[in-house]
């Protein structure tokens, strides 16, 4: 067939199709035919595109079904969560649950802790203050119990069941300096200090407590609220200094008195 004219029967180009004055028709251009080969590639690659195709859409509906489950599951898991999450962070501990704690059944003391000291309100980490007590019995009356007793220093949360913190958010221990005295009459803790502000826990407060460490008979003083900030900043916000302790704020003749 020639190049040039489907009608034409010669093979060899010897045809005068070439010479041949243009009529005015418009020839169709010869379209060349596919090799074998070429057309079962092209099928073959058209089959895998269309199985691909619906094995997109199989996926994509399976994923889609699967996110419906997930959505579902989730919605209904999260409710109740939310719920006991609101319920529990409606519950705080006061100092009645917090003696309950301390002490169990044991409700009933012979004596009680009686803090004659000014606490500071609020106090600030890393600063230094002191504790004075006395051992009164349940009449308000001070007395002196036959023998020395040792006494020690707890901060708890405010959190239902409280914590017991021993350790501040950066790892380190979260009080230092005098957190164990002992005494018979008087118990002072000369120099506490807490190396933690209460603003990062629940309520924004701790509270402090004071007990005896082996006896049951002297009942803990638990002190609410107590309010630790950071340090005040001088005009080149740097820390103040630290001033030392005043001794004359806690006396010999008033521990003693």
């Amino acid at each position: 067939m020639c190049n040039l004219n489907n009608l034409c029967k010669k093979i060899d180009g010897s045809c005068s199709c070439c010479l041949s004055k243009s009529s005015g028709v418009i020839k169709p251009i010869p379209i060349p035919l596919i090799n074998p080969h070429e057309g079962a590639l092209i099928m073959s690659l058209f089959k895998m595109i269309t199985q691909q195709n619906e094995m997109i859409k199989k996926i994509s509906e399976d994923a889609r079904l699967t996110a419906e489950k997930i959505n579902s599951l989730s919605q209904t898991l999260g409710l109740k969560q939310s719920k006991q999450v609101e319920f529990s962070s409606e519950e705080v501990t006061n100092p009645e649950k917090l003696l309950k704690i301390l002490c169990g059944d044991n409700c009933q003391h012979d004596y009680n802790l009686q803090l004659i000291s000014e606490l500071p309100s609020p106090a600030f980490k890393e600063k230094a203050f002191s504790m004075l007590l006395q051992i009164i019995d349940n009449n308000g009356q001070k007395v002196t119990l036959p023998t020395s007793t040792g006494f020690t220093i707890m901060l708890f949360t405010t959190e239902s069941p409280p914590k017991l913190m021993k350790i501040n958010t950066s790892g380190d221990k979260i009080m230092r300096g005098t957190t164990d005295a002992d005494g018979n009459s008087s118990v002072l803790f000369r120099k506490i200090v807490i190396k933690e502000v209460t603003s990062h826990f629940r309520n924004g407060c701790f509270f402090l407590v004071v007990a005896a460490k082996n006896l049951s008979n002297i009942k803990p003083l638990i002190i609410p609220n107590f309010v630790i900030k950071a340090r005040k900043l001088n005009c080149d916000g740097v820390p103040r200094k630290k001033h030392k302790l005043d001794d004359e704020s806690v006396t010999t003749t008033e521990v003693f008195s």
